[in-house]
């Protein structure tokens, strides 16, 4: 009797975690962070790999107000609350990529950069119809490896390339607190 009422409770509290937070695949959500340093400048902009798209560079945690200024209107948008953080994260979906934010204070900062299509690609030419081979001839050994994914980190954040057996489908740059 005592296990089930302990059960019971669990399910009862997972189940209210996901309704306070809403559930979707689409929104990933995190704690906000301060990595302002004393100027109020973000210590990690720029940071590790970053994804340049008509001269502009997208640098996971930093600032998305300019990029999002530059890119104009996006094709969809969404926000949902942060379950963790107070504020919003937002996804802003253009026809060759995706921007994730995360809150920070007043800011919104970039958690990820999706790639869509093979319109785009890393700055070192890997776009959505390169082989693994391609990617490791451009980047060397990933730090992390699977049957489905191969992962690099460098300087704070992750590019990540996950794959269909042996087609790319995704390119991600995320952020370390993604």
């Amino acid at each position: 009797m005592k296990k089930r009422i302990i059960a019971l409770g669990m399910i009862m509290a997972m189940s209210f975690a996901v309704v306070a937070c809403g559930s979707s695949d689409d929104t990933k959500v995190i704690e906000s962070t301060d990595t302002s340093n004393a100027s109020g400048e973000s210590e990690a902009a720029g940071a590790g790999y970053v994804f340049n798209y008509d001269g502009m560079d997208i640098a996971v945690d930093s600032d998305v107000a300019p990029v999002i200024e530059k890119l104009g209107e996006p094709q969809e948008y969404f926000e949902s609350p942060s379950c963790a953080a107070e504020g919003i994260g937002k996804l802003y979906t253009y026809s060759d990529f995706e921007i994730q934010t995360y809150p920070d204070g007043d800011v919104d900062r970039v958690l990820y950069v999706l790639f869509k299509t093979d319109n785009v690609a890393t700055a070192e030419g890997i776009d959505l119809s390169s082989s693994r081979e391609d990617i490791v001839e451009a980047y060397g050994q990933a730090t992390e490896e699977g049957t489905s994914s191969m992962k690099y980190e460098k300087d704070g954040m992750t590019l990540v390339f996950l794959f269909d057996g042996e087609s790319l489908i995704s390119i991600e740059y995320d952020s370390s607190l993604n």
